[in-house]
């Protein structure tokens, strides 16, 4: 399962599908980095009460 580290470093540019179930508070403005891909966005099991409208970005979910 990804990480946010990996995703941070750039290590999942390209990925289509991506899941993060770290128990977030906050939505990780670096999943932007995969708008040209990313296709599946699976945020299950976080604490998020709100996302940002930047993740509109992510035209291909």
């Amino acid at each position: 399962m990804p990480t946010i580290s990996q995703l941070k470093s750039g290590d999942l540019i390209g990925a289509q599908r991506l899941s993060l179930s770290e128990n977030l508070a906050s939505f990780q403005l670096e999943a932007l980095i995969l708008v040209g891909s990313l296709e599946i966005l699976d945020l299950s099991n976080n604490q998020l009460t709100s996302l940002p409208k930047e993740l509109a970005q992510l035209k291909k979910l």
